[in-house]
């Protein structure tokens, strides 16, 4: 089964394609709006060097977030453009998922964290123990204390039931608050490699296969992004007067801000 994988949804960001589950191509980038939406000429190009076309990709896996606002509207917006002008099925994933997918058989606790607005975190945490993640903390958005916290008390118990040692944090905001998370874990704290700032849009691909495989697949029409909190644009909104909402630009409106900071 041939798929695109797309993720836009952090500060890192790109596309693949895989073929049967074998990533073929993969292109990554630190992530501004302009390259972000010049992402379907990177797709051109790499059906391309493979003597592909567009017509032989049977499916669109992408990172819905949470992330960054703006990112994620746009890697939203190309599957939506691909699953319905082609006709294929979408196949989802959460990014927090994708960051915690590529340290699967680390023997430990797992936390991605994504930096959000105003100092907030987005934050999940798994048991990595082979193939397939188990997710032991689901979604959440809070300050980073909050996230330490909740990791200590899980970390306890898995250490007690599973002997880990180490919790490893992975993603944009487990580099910006490293001193915290090493300050109130100490050496049961690993941060992860800057490469794990955000998900692969290989293993974006992959998972989002699977998700297509098993028939958990969205119609394009329905594909929305996880934000897990309002963007500026939409805050602007909630304090607007009545008068000043109904202008044609919205009020505050600033399309280029992200959820991360």
């Amino acid at each position: 089964m041939r798929v695109v994988g797309i993720d836009t949804s952090t500060f890192t960001g790109g596309i693949a394609l895989i073929d049967n589950g074998q990533v073929v191509a993969e292109y990554s980038a630190y992530v501004t709006r302009r390259n972000s939406e010049s992402l379907m000429g990177v797709l051109e190009e790499m059906l391309r060097d493979l003597d592909w076309e567009a017509r032989d990709l049977q499916g669109v896996a992408v990172a819905i977030g949470p992330g960054s606002f703006t990112g994620i509207r746009i890697g939203v917006t190309m599957a939506k453009v691909l699953g319905y002008s082609l006709d294929i099925p979408i196949g989802q994933v959460v990014t927090l998922d994708a960051i915690a997918q590529n340290v699967v058989f680390a023997k430990s606790l797992v936390c991605p964290i994504v930096c959000a607005r105003r100092d907030l975190v987005y934050n999940a945490a798994y048991r990595a123990d082979g193939p397939d993640l188990e997710k032991v903390i689901d979604y959440n958005v809070g300050k980073i204390t909050e996230v330490i916290d909740n990791i200590k008390a899980r970390s306890y118990l898995e250490n007690q039931r599973h002997d880990y040692d180490k919790v490893l944090f992975l993603g944009d905001g487990a580099i910006k608050h490293r001193q915290v998370i090493e300050e109130r874990l100490g050496n049961q704290a690993a941060i992860g490699p800057p490469w794990y700032l955000g998900p692969r849009p290989g293993v974006v691909a992959v998972m989002g296969q699977r998700q297509i495989a098993v028939g958990n697949v969205v119609d394009p029409r329905d594909l929305v992004p996880l934000y897990m909190g309002k963007s500026s644009a939409e805050r602007a909104q909630t304090h607007c007067k009545p008068e000043e909402r109904a202008k044609a630009d919205g009020c505050g409106n600033q399309p280029n801000e992200k959820g991360g900071s």
